[in-house]
């Protein structure tokens, strides 16, 4: 008698009973279970077992009850090496069948997509939030488990800002990393914000135990002269100079969302910002204002801005690129066009954006 196969999905704890060839065993396996022994009848009788039964009880018992292979031998009266090579052949032939949530699945193709079409070495594609609101918290979540797989002893990591880094930063495990360092690549903001490139900077470092340069002068200069003389100074020459020398960037994209945070703090008059688009932005990356290329449109603001040089982003072997949203689309693939990304972790509202063209 072939039996049938063990599906295995989520929530199949609450299944219950099992019966095969009409033998009740849901009883034996709750005896075992609570520490009871069986009997050598049951025992005899259980190595006796055809084979497409074991086969199914085994694996019933270890991908279903969670049972250590060592208790599954009791229950079915076969040596320990004897329950692996059952549970091995219980997978090859079928017995046992995995079935994984759809939303997941089409992570997986959306990342596997994503690779082919922007020459990634990675992707990450976390489900879109109910609540489009949540998308960076969920973004973040994934970025920074990436973060604390991926960052090494000796690593430098230039990074830039934005809702998304911050919550990934937040969310990072604390582990000190011998000998990294973490270098800002945007200069700061000079009055208290949630976000802040300095801030979000430390907090990294802080996190890894690592060395942290800031640079230290406002993210966007009034005139383009000042911004000039700022990012001439020694001291600012000096980080600029050892972002270049990182071997990872982390970046995020914004866009021209009423929540973004250059249209929140004020840095940018609104005037300026219909002039940006108008002059074919689509958003930022480093406080840069890109058009659909990817190239930094012909603007003041892109002028005065005091960050590391979009033309000098290919001096980093590896850039994460981590943001998301249908809003920011048009963005993100304007970096994606210009940029040599490593990685992408976002979510599927913007997967099937950048898809869909």
């Amino acid at each position: 008698m072939r039996c049938p196969p063990v599906c295995l999905t989520q929530g199949l704890g609450n299944l219950g009973h099992f019966e095969v060839a009409g033998l009740e065993y849901h009883e034996q396996s709750r005896r075992l279970r609570q520490g009871k022994q069986m009997t050598i009848v049951e025992n005899e009788r259980a190595s006796r077992f055809p084979d497409a039964e074991l086969k199914a009880r085994a694996a019933w018992h270890y991908y279903v009850e969670g049972l250590t292979q060592e208790r599954i031998s009791e229950i079915l009266g076969v040596g320990r090496i004897k329950v692996h090579r059952i549970l091995s052949a219980a997978r090859e032939e079928g017995v046992v069948q995995f079935r994984i949530r759809d939303s997941v699945v089409e992570c997986v193709i959306l990342e596997e997509s994503l690779k082919q079409r922007f020459g990634l070495s990675q992707a990450v594609v976390v489900p879109s939030a109910a609540d489009r609101s949540n998308a960076p918290l969920m973004i973040g979540h994934a970025a920074a488990a990436y973060l604390a797989d991926h960052v090494n002893a000796g690593d430098v990591i230039a990074l830039g800002w934005g809702r998304t880094l911050k919550f990934a930063i937040n969310e990072l495990p604390r582990r000190p990393i011998a000998r990294t360092t973490v270098v800002s690549m945007l200069g700061g903001l000079t009055h208290a914000q949630p976000l802040n490139p300095t801030e979000s900077a430390w907090d990294f470092a802080e996190k890894i135990g690592a060395e942290c340069f800031l640079l230290p002068v406002p993210v966007y200069a009034d005139r383009p002269e000042q911004r000039d003389a700022f990012m001439s100074q020694r001291s600012v020459q000096d980080v600029v100079f050892r972002a270049r020398r990182a071997n990872i960037a982390v970046l995020s994209v914004g866009s021209f969302s009423n929540d973004s945070p250059i249209a929140n703090y004020g840095f940018i008059k609104p005037s300026e910002l219909e002039e940006l688009q108008a002059a074919g932005a689509v958003g930022d990356i480093l406080c840069h204002f890109i058009d659909a290329e990817g190239r930094p449109v012909d603007h003041e603001v892109n002028r005065r801005v005091c960050a590391y040089p979009l033309q000098d982003l290919s001096d980093i072997p590896s850039i994460i690129l981590v943001s998301g949203g249908s809003e920011k689309v048009a963005v993100m693939r304007a970096a994606l066009a210009n940029t040599k990304v490593s990685v992408l972790i976002t979510d599927e509202d913007a997967a099937k954006g950048l898809l869909n063209r």
